[in-house]
């Protein structure tokens, strides 16, 4: 029986018989799941969700420092490229720490650049050859199908469908988004971007002589599934985004003028006759079409991005701080909006408005250097070469990888203009794999460690140590904000249902043990403390003889949340009702008035003034004002409606 090593110690296709190979093999794998698994859960953008990717980063650390101690090249060497993004993710942790209003809220985006570092690095130092990195393709490519899936039996059958998301609770799909293709993220913009991100790879695959002509009519075939999901989201801007995609891809793809030329404008009619069938045949997507010219819809974003650029104008050189553009638009005198955005729906801006022009520089400069270098690495490739006893020529196997990389790095370049793709993981993800693939095949490792003996054991303890640093910091935090999230939701159904005047004590009370177990894991997140203080404040209605106790208890914990943030409104506001159920009324109206000066511009502000001199009747006229200002702010403020209501009557 022939053996399956040959005489140089290698296994078909599984490479070098040897430890370092092994868990070169372990990492492609941890790498593929997280990056699947993270797609499948939503894109990872819910706290509940991200928590389950936390253990496969850890993982992926440990074996990355497992194998620096196992694998034998000497000298050993690391790419200089993963350096270039640490100053960035330093000045974030700096941002977070010194700058930052609201640092609960910097950690998470400081998590996810520390996660995508992470993955950066270890893809770019191991991964070593093309069947690794293959494999790590095809497995990023799966939950694409499922994801498709989805979207289409969204668009056809059931529109309130939802990804399974594995978490403790159900999800249900938000009412905005019915009759839209969501896939496997929940979100139309998110699914969007991810086929986009997607699709250059595919059609390359496609249209290039490398493949096989069956893999190359599958790719072909898969590109056109993903172009109608891309329609099937019902949104404006992917299309803009899809016509860039269609018009540059034939640059790339083929070699004759006439040709590049031919399919940039065969790709542009295809592109516009599918808007203009979807004009004709759907009045579904005539009304979305509609809504998008408005604020409702997809021209939000002239709003966001105005304020976005008024914000960095204010702090141009070190920003407002991480994670503090949803409480500065939700406090901007310059503007409103009915529902409050957490990102402006551009992550240039988002990171030019929190982390100023020095972040800017130090996230774009390397990454332009990258992509510069790249392109010049992929003109001075050959562009077809020809195979010994095979007729015709295919494009050489660097080509190939590069021109993947440069298209799918672009199509990223232009998701992150017009979508929050730093705010859903898995996207970021996407976007770190075709970039790794640029420096993979550009650049060479330069940076030369020790490699004895006692260093290989060190590699390994260090490995495991950051390991479960990066863990013991993040989960906690992430934990946190999950318990918050889920608290926050049902504390608002036993509000909006009456179930704490039902005599139902047990919904109220599980409430208030989330928010307690979300402090005991962060302390340090403001808005943990206001709700926990807004759902003690329910207790008046279960027994009212109480209230001064109550009300010292729930300003207590509002206090906390004043010395987290003295400048963010809601600890105010929260503070003023929690003294106003004590009975302190000089104490109440000036946390009040303070959250109003805060906030001129937000309409639960307003209706949180008026509610409280509504209970004076000199004062009534002032909140009926207030209250008018509410309902001009969000016409579809429930609470503010009925107040008006009530004070007509009166």
């Amino acid at each position: 029986m022939p053996s399956l090593i040959d005489k140089s110690g290698k296994i078909a296709y599984f490479g070098q018989v040897s430890w370092g190979n092994f868990v070169d093999w372990l990492v492609t794998f941890c790498l593929g799941g997280i990056i699947a698994l993270s797609t499948l859960l939503l894109g990872g953008v819910r706290p509940d969700t991200h928590v389950l990717l936390l253990p496969l980063f850890a993982c992926l650390i440990v074996l990355h420092g497992l194998w620096l101690a196992v694998e034998k090249e000497q000298p050993k060497r690391l790419s200089q490229v993963p350096v270039f993004f640490i100053p960035f993710v330093a000045w974030i942790w700096l941002s977070v720490t010194w700058v930052s209003p609201t640092a609960w809220r910097g950690w998470y985006e400081l998590i996810y650049a520390l996660e995508a570092v992470i993955f950066l690095w270890v893809l770019v130092n191991n991964v070593r050859t093309r069947a690794h990195l293959w494999v790590l393709i095809t497995i990023a490519l799966s939950p694409a199908a499922y994801a498709i899936f989805i979207g289409f039996y969204q668009f056809f059958q059931e529109p309130s469908k939802i990804a399974n998301a594995y978490a403790k609770y159900g999800l249900k799909l938000s009412p905005e988004f019915l009759g839209q293709a969501t896939g496997s993220f929940a979100d139309p913009n998110s699914f969007a971007a991810f086929l986009l991100i997607l699709l250059p790879a595919l059609l390359i695959a496609g249209l290039v002589p490398r493949l096989p002509v069956i893999l190359r009519v599958l790719c072909l075939y898969i590109g056109v599934m993903f172009v109608v999901s891309i329609f099937f989201t019902q949104l404006f801007w992917p299309q803009i985004m899809l016509l860039i995609v269609s018009l540059t891809l034939p640059w790339v793809c083929f070699l004759l003028p006439s040709r590049r030329v031919w399919g940039s404008l065969l790709g542009a009619l295809l592109v516009t006759i599918a808007v203009l069938l979807q004009m004709v045949f759907s009045p579904q997507f005539k009304t979305r079409a509609a809504l998008a010219m408005t604020e409702e819809g997809e021209a939000v974003r002239q709003v966001l991005w105005q304020e976005a650029l008024d914000i960095t104008l204010n702090a141009p050189v070190l920003g407002v701080g991480g994670g503090s553009f949803s409480a500065e638009f939700e406090q901007s005198a310059r503007r409103s909006l009915e529902k409050l955005p957490m990102t402006p729906h551009n992550d240039y801006l988002l990171i030019l408005s929190e982390y100023g022009m020095l972040g800017g520089v130090l996230f774009l400069l390397p990454s332009l250097l990258v992509v510069w270098c790249a392109i010049q690495h992929w003109r001075a490739e050959p562009d077809r070469v020809r195979l010994k006893d095979a007729k015709g020529a295919i494009m050489p196997p660097t080509k190939f990888f590069l021109s993947v990389g440069l298209a799918s790095v672009l199509s990223f370049a232009l998701c992150l203009f017009s979508s929050f793709v730093f705010y859903t993981p898995a996207l970021t993800l996407y976007g770190v794999l075709f970039f790794s693939i640029l420096v993979k095949s550009t650049f060479r490792r330069r940076l030369r460690i020790p490699h004895g003996g006692w260093m290989r054991l060190g590699y390994f303890c260090l490995g495991l140590v950051l390991a479960v640093e990066f863990y013991s910091i993040s989960a906690s935090r992430i934990q946190a904000q999950a318990l918050e999230l889920h608290a926050q939701q049902r504390l608002d159904q036993v509000v909006q249902l009456g179930v704490h005047l039902s005599g139902n004590t047990d919904l109220l009370d599980e409430v208030i043990e989330l928010y307690e177990a979300a402090t005991l894991l962060d302390p340090d997140n403001a808005d943990v403390w206001i709700g926990l203080s807004a759902a003690n404040c329910q207790l008046f209605y279960r027994t009212p003889a109480n209230y001064e106790q109550i009300g010292m208890l729930a300003s207590d914990y509002a206090e906390r949340a004043i010395e987290l943030s003295e400048t963010y409104w809601m600890g105010w506001a929260q503070l003023g009702i929690a003294q106003s159920l004590g009975g302190n009324e000089t104490e109440a109206e000036a946390a009040l008035t303070r959250a109003l000066q805060l906030a001129p511009n937000n309409s639960n502000a307003h209706y949180y003034w008026a509610a409280y001199v509504s209970h004076f009747d000199d004062r009534r006229v002032e909140a009926i004002t207030s209250v008018q200002r509410a309902l001009e702010i969000n016409p579809n403020h429930a609470a503010a409606r009925k107040l008006q209501q009530k004070l007509r009557i009166l």
